[in-house]
């Protein structure tokens, strides 16, 4: 080959070379993923390694940088307070491709200003009620996750992934709950979180709603047997007791003939039926009643009042004795008296 054609060939293998290194897109930016709170400064940095560089820059709703004749360009925010920034780097080259841009992952999030419960004034034992998570002011909802607690047990979780609103906005999340005797007077509490993923906080504080009691409305049940005997003896005292489990508490009413032996008394959520000097005009069967709004309990107590105490009767015996003693006695000193009289 002439020395003239090996020239040639040398120079098309630079040139296609150099052609080939330039026709790739070569922009980096670091951080590639940036997550500010929003109103904090952000600082981003844009460079290439291609030789044929005329400028960098980003584009930006928000301080916007243009810098000819350099592979580096730096994105400095002192306060970004633009919730669609959207900045995008880009490189001019003197070659094809003779722009390339690539857009930063770019999260600006905000805290919820409150979360907070919405829930009815009650809720009935067995029928579904919904309570909701009330989340205001919070950006960027897509990060955003929602729980509901009973206590410590979670009742349920949502995310709204699928969500492109970068804006802050409110949501009420709704929750499904259906009540167990067991659940009145439990505490509910609402959290929410913004789950930002790398490059953002290392702890994700979440926020959570003040606690809230709903009761829970249902019908009494007995707390002992519904059928019960007792006995009594005769003259003696004896106390009925009554008492049941409601919501809202149950009142109770007592059905049996009346007696000036027989008083009544509820305290504490505990009704009784108190009987003194018992005859057997109280032997009978004395109805409770425990009521609320959703329902009656009732239960019947038979009393039996069985004969005198026998000690009771010994001592009745043992006057009746002495009585009779003394009457014998005061007959004999008597006569006595009048034999002596009438031979004087």
């Amino acid at each position: 080959m002439e020395p003239g054609a090996l020239l040639v060939c040398v120079g098309l293998l630079l040139f296609n070379s150099k052609s080939a290194s330039s026709a790739v897109c070569d922009v980096h930016i670091d951080p590639s993923r940036v997550v500010v709170r929003f109103g904090d400064p952000v600082t981003v940095n844009c460079s290439t390694t291609r030789g044929d560089v005329l400028g960098a820059g980003w584009e930006s709703s928000v301080s916007p940088v243009n810098e000819p004749n350099s592979k580096i360009a730096v994105w400095n925010v002192s306060s970004l307070t633009v919730w669609d920034a959207e900045p995008k780097c880009f490189i001019n080259y003197m070659n094809e491709p003779r722009q390339c841009a690539e857009k930063l992952d770019l999260v600006i999030y905000k805290y919820p200003e409150n979360v907070s419960l919405i829930a009815p004034d009650f809720m009935k034992i067995g029928e579904e009620s919904n309570i909701t998570c009330q989340v205001l002011d919070v950006a960027p909802i897509r990060y955003l996750s929602v729980k509901l607690y009973k206590g410590d047990e979670q009742l349920g979780n949502r995310s709204f992934t699928h969500s492109s609103t970068r804006f802050p906005v409110n949501e009420s999340i709704p929750f499904p709950v259906t009540p167990t005797r067991a659940d009145n007077g439990v505490e509910y509490t609402c959290v929410a979180e913004l789950k930002l993923g790398p490059g953002g906080p290392k702890l994700n504080p979440a926020k959570r709603s003040p606690p809230l009691k709903i009761p829970v409305f249902y019908k009494p049940s007995l707390l002992s047997a519904a059928e019960e005997n007792v006995e009594v003896c005769e003259g003696g005292s004896i106390v009925l007791n009554c008492s049941a489990d409601g919501s809202p508490a149950p009142t109770y009413e007592w059905k049996y003939p009346k007696a000036d032996n027989v008083q009544e008394i509820t305290k504490d959520g505990v009704s009784t039926v108190n009987i003194t000097r018992a005859s057997y005009s109280n032997a009978r069967v004395y109805e409770c009643h425990a009521k609320n709004t959703y329902g009656v309990a009732m239960k019947n107590i038979t009393l039996t009042v069985k004969g005198g105490i026998p000690w009771v009767r010994i001592i009745l015996i043992i006057i009746g004795v002495a009585l009779a003693l003394a009457i014998i006695a005061g007959g004999i000193r008597f006569s006595r008296r009048r034999k002596s009289g009438s031979v004087l």
